[in-house]
């Protein structure tokens, strides 16, 4: 069951949820099948400016209801809309292996005009599940960019009060202002995620492992110097991020540097101490080696990931990520200095 809902107002939005779950009911026990387990654990609200109208933000929420049910809801800001304000209802179902019982998940689809986003807020007051969390994805690079108006902005602040956490994508904005938007808004306390940091999992995790052992001779804390090489024109996000997260323990010195490379973004990490050299370098698009001087050498994978994947990882830590955390605050004193 799909109808348009105008205008979309909370009341009119519910009233179509229990419509809908009424009519998905009636056809489970017309078929002879067991009733659909209505699953909702929070509420995920994305906010998108996508050419498609949504569509793909609509797809990952599909995808991520597998993992972590609730209600989606999906604000795609869009000129073409023909109203200012209007909405549909679906559910998202699906069968878990081996088993008879469909579990399903309500998804809200509203479509916007730019000049209705800066009071969406007040439509989607009625739209979060109770006592439940909120997670606000925020997609709309429009928004994020230098060319937002101070009215659009307000508008996202206002919708990010809603949320227990707020998960940008950052990538592709010039570093400078990634650097202050995320700083104006740790300010107002808000527990924070960037997509681009959880791209750096391929990243971090070779280089945490390298110290994991406590019988290692050569610890972390011996290792004065990072090196980062990036491909880009500019500084990349990931880059700072990165420098981040390896100096912040012993306030290391670091270095950014320009490579060639196989894939844009970061290419090269050199760790430096008296006694090891530790380089993680990109071989290929998808594959990375780390090897240190002391003759130790592995490879490992490290292909683009997906938003899929990616949110996955940010919804699986509801509360603030300490390493984020320690990472930015590092960042901050390298993105004055660079």
């Amino acid at each position: 069951m799909s109808a348009v809902i105008f205008p979309a107002q909370p009341e009119q939005i519910l009233k179509g949820l229990s419509k809908l779950w009424t009519s998905v009911g009636k056809e489970e026990k017309q078929q002879g099948r067991p009733t659909v387990l209505r699953a909702c654990a929070m509420t995920l609200i994305v906010a998108t400016d996508d050419s498609d109208t949504g569509f793909a933000a609509s797809q990952t929420i599909a995808d991520l209801m597998r993992e972590h049910a609730g209600r989606g809801i999906v604000v795609t800001v869009s000129p073409s809309a023909a109203r200012s304000l209007e909405a549909r209802v679906l559910a998202q179902c699906w069968k878990p292996f081996g088993k008879a019982q469909q579990i399903c998940s309500e998804q809200i689809e509203i479509l916007a005009r730019p000049d209705s986003w800066p009071t969406v807020d007040a439509t989607l007051t009625g739209l979060t599940v109770a006592d439940l969390p909120v997670i606000f994805w925020c997609r709309h690079k429009g928004i994020l960019s230098e060319g937002a108006t101070a009215e659009d902005r307000a508008g996202l602040e206002a919708v990010m009060d809603l949320a227990t956490k707020v998960v940008v994508d950052l990538k592709g904005i010039e570093a400078n202002h990634a650097m202050e938007l995320l700083a104006r808004w740790r300010g107002q306390r808000r527990v924070l995620a960037d997509l681009e940091w959880t791209r750096l999992t391929a990243w971090r995790e070779p280089l945490a492992h390298v110290f994991d052992n406590p019988e290692r001779g050569t610890k972390f804390s011996a290792f004065h110097t990072v090196e980062i090489e990036h491909t880009d024109e500019r500084l990349p996000l990931g880059a700072l991020y990165l420098a981040g997260w390896l100096s912040s323990p012993r306030r290391a010195k670091v270095a950014f540097l320009k490579a060639e490379g196989y894939a844009p973004g970061i290419h090269r990490v050199r760790l430096v101490s008296e006694a090891e050299t530790i380089v993680f370098e990109r071989n290929s698009s998808e594959c990375a080696t780390l090897r240190s001087t002391n003759g130790r050498e592995r490879k490992y994978p490290l292909s683009e990931p997906g938003l899929t994947a990616l949110m996955t990882e940010e919804l699986s830590l509801m509360g603030t990520d300490s390493a984020f955390d320690a990472a930015f605050v590092r960042a901050q004193e390298l993105d004055v200095k660079s």
